[in-house]
């Protein structure tokens, strides 16, 4: 059971949200970040250091594994430059809409501090749905920690491997080849550090700005589903009272009705065009990490850094798909207690028009749009089915 003054100690968004708030930090995505000369500096060496990484990718693509009709390498190159693509589409859509995700995120702190004058019901709701947020930054966080740890511990078990087979040679964090200018120097110490670095880097900075940027929608879904759910209490039974009452309450509903309304326009503002990309995204990476993998099992290799990959595309299309579709399930639920809290029992003519508005308005449910479709879980097995018909179409063209 959750007290009242515990409540109020736990809805912080600061601390609640701390994982995303210290990544948003580190990649420079934070909102209240300021832009100028630090910023900048900041911005061209760590983005810099990943376009040069990403180019080596698409160099090794050209030049060796097109060549090589390595296939199975090819499609992991693909994959980690796709990654680079997507991170810049985050980092550019945190600085397009900063002002937009600023307010967003002031909203709900104002919005949690209101609650500590609600009541408990209303309190353990709307900390309830935070602590569903708090858990999915956890989740993102030990996703991409659990894909920075496997290429390490590749890297290791393959060093120490090629020690007790006689051949001893230590092993990059991703095997990448360089330039001829820089390859022939490749057990130089100095190169192999930095080599090193880079490409540990690489993962470093893509997994601080996944787990900063793509638990954010989702978070501001989430506080959208406890802002109905508190309407839906407010509604029910809402015609058990006195004609003022029902007046009174009435109007606060209308009230948080509209002020929901504009809650996730403004949502759907800052994530439209990024949702687009990200589901069209998991349609092309889903199947090609699949495919990469299998086709590296069937040459006796075992890749398992990938299967992270795999996971992450999975959750990159899924997450907001699942909570855009609470939001609308959450929203009909607030249709459905409005149509049953008992308005028959009354004969006020301004009651039952008021009551008539709100339930047409509900039949449209609050939800996130892509630039062509919602965002749901009937969308994201479109998505599923895309990817399915591109793995099918991998293997008939190179098997």
């Amino acid at each position: 059971m959750i007290y009242y003054r515990k409540s109020k100690m736990e809805l912080n968004f600061d601390k609640i949200f701390r994982i995303a708030i210290i990544s948003q930090k580190f990649s420079g995505t934070y909102p209240y970040t300021k832009r100028d000369k630090k910023w900048a500096t900041h911005f061209i060496l760590m983005h810099g250091e990943l376009t040069i990484i990403c180019m080596l990718f698409i160099y090794n693509i050209i030049e060796f594994d097109l060549k090589a009709a390595d296939y199975s390498q090819m499609c992991r190159n693909m994959c980690l430059s796709f990654v680079y693509l997507v991170i810049t589409l985050l980092y550019i859509n945190m600085l397009y809409y900063q002002s937009k995700l600023k307010m967003l995120i002031e909203t709900m702190k104002a919005e949690y501090e209101l609650a500590k004058t609600m009541s408990e019901e209303e309190q353990n709701v709307i900390l309830e749905y935070a602590k569903k947020g708090r858990w999915l930054c956890r989740a993102w966080a030990i996703l991409t920690t659990c894909g920075m740890a496997q290429f390490f511990l590749k890297s290791i078990v393959s060093t120490i491997y090629s020690a007790i087979q006689g051949n001893f040679r230590i092993v990059q964090y991703y095997e990448v080849i360089c330039p001829e200018v820089i390859e022939r120097h490749r057990n130089n110490p100095v190169i192999f550090i930095t080599l090193y670095f880079c490409t540990f880097f690489y993962s470093l900075y893509t997994s601080a700005l996944y787990t900063s940027v793509l638990p954010l929608g989702p978070i501001f879904l989430l506080h959208g589903c406890a802002k109905l759910e508190i309407v839906r209490l407010n509604i029910k039974n809402l015609f058990d009272n006195d004609d003022y009452v029902v007046q009174e309450r009435l109007k606060k509903t209308v009230l948080q009705m509209q002020d929901i309304y504009c809650y996730s326009h403004e949502i759907n503002e800052c994530f439209q065009i990024l949702y687009e990309f990200l589901l069209k995204a998991t349609s092309l990476v889903l199947p090609i990490t699949i495919f990469a993998v299998i086709q590296a099992l069937g040459r006796g290799q075992f890749i398992p850094e990938f299967f992270a990959f795999i996971f992450g595309a999975f959750m990159v299309g899924t997450t907001p798909c699942y909570y855009s579709n609470m939001l609308m399930e959450k929203s009909e639920d607030v249709r459905m207690t409005l149509y049953s809290c008992g308005w028959e029992t009354r004969f006020d003519l301004n009651t039952r028009k008021c009551i008539i508005l709100m339930l047409c308005r509900a039949l449209r449910p609050v939800s996130i749009r892509t630039i062509f479709r919602s965002v749901s879980l009937t969308t994201l097995t479109d998505v599923f089915q895309q990817a399915y018909a591109l793995f099918n179409l991998l293997n008939a063209v190179w098997n």
